[in-house]
C-alpha cells in the first residue's frame, strides 16, 4: 500500500459520514453500502414509497443480469471553435479556439489561439466548421474534449453528414460498454469455478472498503 493510501485510511472519519451510514443484517455488498453513505439526498420519514419502488426493481431484477455500477459525471464547459484539420486521426480533429489572456509582465489582456484535440464519435466535421465543443470526458491521453454541435458548417451541408451525437446517447454508450464489461468479468469468473452471486458484482477498491468496514464498526459500537 501507497504511503499516501495508508495515511488516508488512517484519518479520522467525517460525521456526516459516520451518520448517514447504517448498517444491514443481510450484509449487501461494500459498494452499495458505500454509495448510500455519500449520498446527498436522505428520504423522508413519511415516504415509504422509494423503498418499496427499490425493493420492487430489485426482485424484478434477474440473478444472471450483471448490473453496471453509475458512471462518473464529469463537470464540464463549453467553448466554440473552428476545425482546422480533419482525417488526420479517426474521429478525432484539431480545433483551434480564440480567446483572451492575462499577462503578468506587460499588465494587459492580449488575443491568443489555442489548438485542441476535440473528439468526433461519427466523422461529423469537416475543415472550416464552427462547432461548440465541451470538455471533461477523457477518451484518450491527449484527447478531452467532445464535439457537442455544429454552429455553422463550411463546405457540405450537416444534412448530408452523420448526427452528432448527443450528451444522452453518449452515455448511453458509455453505459452499455459498461454492461458489456461487467458481464464478460462475470462470465470469466464463472468458468474459472466461482459461485453465481446475486444482483450486481461490483468491485471495491482497498481504501473503499477500509472507510466502510471502519464505519460499520463505529456505528456498531
Amino acid at each position: 500500500m501507497r504511503p499516501t493510501n495508508l495515511l488516508r485510511a488512517m484519518q479520522p472519519l467525517r460525521i456526516s459520514l459516520i451518520r448517514s451510514t447504517t448498517p444491514s443484517t443481510t450484509t449487501p455488498s461494500l459498494y452499495h453500502t458505500f454509495q448510500r453513505s455519500l449520498s446527498t439526498t436522505t428520504p423522508r420519514l413519511n415516504e415509504p414509497q422509494p423503498q418499496q419502488q427499490e425493493d420492487t426493481t430489485q426482485s424484478s431484477t434477474p440473478a444472471s443480469t450483471i448490473v453496471p455500477p453509475s458512471l462518473r459525471a464529469y463537470p464540464y464547459k463549453t467553448k466554440t471553435g473552428t476545425v482546422v484539420s480533419v482525417g488526420r486521426m479517426d474521429r478525432t480533429v484539431r480545433v483551434s479556439y480564440r480567446h483572451t489572456t492575462w499577462d503578468k509582465h506587460i499588465q494587459k489582456p492580449y488575443p491568443k489561439i489555442t489548438t485542441f484535440l476535440v473528439s468526433d464519435p461519427r466523422n461529423s466535421l469537416r475543415e472550416g466548421d464552427v462547432i461548440e465543443f465541451s470538455n471533461g470526458f477523457p477518451k484518450t491521453r491527449n484527447v478531452h474534449h467532445v464535439v457537442e454541435r455544429i454552429i455553422a458548417p463550411f463546405g457540405s451541408s450537416i444534412d448530408e453528414r452523420p448526427p452528432v451525437m448527443s450528451r444522452e446517447e453518449r452515455d448511453a454508450e458509455r453505459a452499455a460498454k459498461r454492461a458489456a464489461k461487467s458481464q464478460r468479468r462475470e462470465d470469466r469468473r464463472l468458468e474459472d469455478g466461482g459461485e453465481e452471486i446475486e444482483g450486481a458484482r461490483e468491485h471495491v477498491g482497498r481504501i473503499q472498503r477500509l472507510v466502510v468496514e471502519r464505519t460499520a464498526a463505529q456505528v456498531e459500537a
